[in-house]
């Protein structure tokens, strides 16, 4: 069937998912049929626990699921607006009247993600019982990336990653950092997985949402790749674990097959600093193709993965920044036998309940157990008590950081934050920014050349995370697969359904004709492009698309590659959530680890710091992760208590 003669109704753009049928902020039916078989009572006006202020709900941002994270899908609209109002100089165009709270800190810290987070867990380490400090966050709830989006489908409660996803647990005693805070915070190494019933067919799932993808744990995962075209294809077809099976049945050339092969196996004889060094000298499509002497189908087909792990084509990523991530050739890729990474149901926001229920043990309902941190509400109206040693200060976005005076001898950096509308004013004796570049550079008011210089080579990527609650997958089933790859134009490159976790009473079934989540990591990058516009071209496409275009888009697309297998989406689709982050990642190129032409590395410069305000955010680690952000805000807040 034509797309074009494809009717709203087949699409199941007629159901009230589309139409945005609000109940008390949040969505009740969609798909033909409620989310649950009635209204939930803690859905209804007046019922059930607090939870967070409400927003407004548009066509942009569509409806934001239920729960602690209902409102803060991703960067939300009123933070995107409060955000262009900074980079625009709204602020700066007129005499700014504050508040002044009279608030006095030891350490005032900018952004509540990992970075922040980890900086306010080592000062409530390593801080005096009489110090004070303040964590502000401009988005309605703490986690930054670390989010996650929950959906009440038929009654059952599914969860799925915001955008900050994956772990490894360490080896016990280790001592790194990382074993550090697993043993404090008390999280667990061992979990349990949901059951797959004898009675069905054997299928090996995923635990997190990128195994599936080439070049990490392919191999282990049931993957069905779709080809529109290729050798010997006179229609869509699937094809199924084509890297298990090396590529044999796969409808590509023989010498692409073996091209491919040698690529995905490639092992470097040279490793060690200079090697790296030389990595960070050039592009991934530089080194694939200059330096080992593959075609351009190579690169070509392992941009989607770069593209989205990366931020940007691999003609403008660092070849070392590749390597950062495992990719093939690099001496860091992984084989057959790759583990596979671990993902927590919600993504790395258990990471982020951990901390704050450590920093405030009132935030979370329940306990410190995995269970109760997990399954509980938060208590947002615990994270700001007089009385806190340490604050959390949601819906507060800072405008304007600045040393009084000299910053070489000022003993106060003054804070300027917006929040309900309001300016106000906070001083510190030392501020750590644990915001993105992007951010910095703009709101702090007496940056030094050099940082303001080592910023603006700086650049980022979006990401749009994409969560559809469905109310079966029998689609998937009937295919033999739990992850789909497909090539060329479309939304995003992959999707799959995990083999998630059971913590408690979250214990969703795991069966084709139960309810599920099927999540896609969309990159919008684009190859040919200096690396900057590559950022501007992908940002334009992530955030100028209203939520009903993706969603229509989405459909479509479904509907094109499982309609032939079963898939309704008039019928098996119950919710769809977007998660539009416009930085989610830097965009590391050629230098950026090592420096180029002599010089040290923007990251390098940016570290050192000046005065009293320290840097500790995560795009400083390099490759981005959960546990480089904490290393980032650890090392500022050593830095920023050394100063009070």
């Amino acid at each position: 069937m034509a797309k074009n003669k494809i009717s709203e109704k087949q699409l199941g753009l007629n159901t009230k998912i589309s139409r945005r049928d609000f109940v008390n902020s949040t969505l009740m039916g969609v798909g033909g049929s409620l989310l649950s078989a009635a209204a939930p009572i803690s859905l209804l006006p007046g019922c059930g626990p607090k939870a967070a202020p409400a927003i407004e709900k548009d066509a942009w941002t569509g409806f934001g699921a239920v729960g602690d994270y209902a409102n803060s899908s991703g960067n939300t609209k009123a933070v995107m607006e409060a955000a262009h109002k900074i980079r625009d100089g709204f602020y700066q165009e007129k005499q700014l009247e504050t508040n002044s709270s009279e608030e006095l800190f030891d350490v005032i810290i900018v952004g509540g993600g990992m970075s922040g987070l980890g900086a306010a867990h080592h000062f409530k380490k390593n801080a005096d019982s009489s110090q004070k400090c303040l964590l502000l966050e401009n988005h309605p709830i703490y986690g930054g990336e670390a989010k996650r989006n929950e959906f009440l489908v038929n009654g059952q409660l599914l969860m799925g990653p915001q955008g900050s996803n994956d772990f490894g647990v360490p080896a016990k005693g280790s001592g790194n950092l990382t074993d550090q805070l697993f043993e404090e915070l008390k999280i667990p190494r061992t979990f349990e997985f949901q059951d797959w019933s004898s009675d069905l067919t054997p299928l090996n799932f995923g635990l997190d949402n990128y195994a599936h993808m080439t070049g990490v744990a392919e191999s282990k995962v049931d993957i069905g790749y779709f080809f529109k075209n290729g050798e010997g294809i006179e229609k869509p077809t699937w094809f199924n674990n084509i890297w298990r099976d090396d590529l044999a049945n796969a409808p590509y050339s023989e010498n692409l097959k073996q091209e491919l092969l040698k690529w995905r196996y490639f092992t470097p004889e040279n490793k060690g600093l200079e090697f790296s060094k030389m990595l960070d000298s050039m592009t991934y499509k530089e080194y694939l193709e200059n330096e080992l002497k593959f075609s351009s189908r190579v690169t070509e087909y392992i941009d989607p993965v770069i593209g989205l792990i990366n931020g940007a084509g691999s003609d403008a990523i660092s070849a070392f920044a590749a390597s950062q991530i495992g990719m093939p050739a690099t001496g860091r890729s992984r084989g057959k036998d790759a583990s596979l990474p671990l993902s927590f149901p919600g993504g790395n926001t258990t990471f982020s309940r951990f901390m704050v229920k450590d920093l405030i043990p009132g935030s979370i309902g329940g306990k410190h157990t995995f269970e109760d941190i997990t399954n509980q509400k938060v208590n947002f109206s615990s994270l700001d008590q007089e009385g806190n040693p340490i604050k959390l200060r949601m819906n507060a976005t800072v405008i304007s950081v600045q040393h009084e005076g000299d910053p070489e001898t000022a003993e106060r950096v003054k804070v300027i934050y917006e929040k309900g509308g309001k300016l106000f004013e906070v001083k510190a004796k030392s501020v750590i920014m644990a915001s993105g570049g992007w951010v910095n550079k703009h709101i702090i008011k007496d940056l030094t050349p050099e940082i303001q210089q080592a910023y603006s080579e700086f650049t980022y990527a979006p990401a749009l995370i994409a969560n559809v609650a469905l109310t079966n997958w029998r689609f998937m089933y009937k295919l033999g697969i739990t992850a789909a790859q497909w090539f060329g134009d479309g939304f995003g490159f992959s999707c799959n359904i995990r083999k998630t976790m059971n913590i408690g009473s979250y214990a969703p079934p795991l069966h084709p004709d139960k309810p599920a989540v099927l999540t896609f990591y969309f990159g919008a990058h684009t190859p040919g492009l200096p690396l900057a516009q590559q950022n501007i071209q992908a940002r334009m496409k992530v955030f100028g698309t209203s939520f009903f275009d993706y969603e229509k888009q989405l459909r479509t697309q479904l509907l094109e590659q499982f309609g032939a297998s079963g898939f309704d989406p008039e019928k098996d689709i119950a919710g769809i959530t977007l998660n539009r982050w416009g930085h989610a990642r830097i965009t590391q190129g050629p230098g950026f680890y090592f420096g180029k032409d002599g010089k040290e590395s923007p990251r390098e410069a940016v570290q050192k710091g000046y005065g009293r305000i320290i840097f500790g955010h995560s795009e400083l680690n390099g490759h981005q992760n959960w546990i480089g952000g904490v290393t980032q805000g650890y090392e500022a807040s050593e830095k920023a208590l050394a100063l009070t």
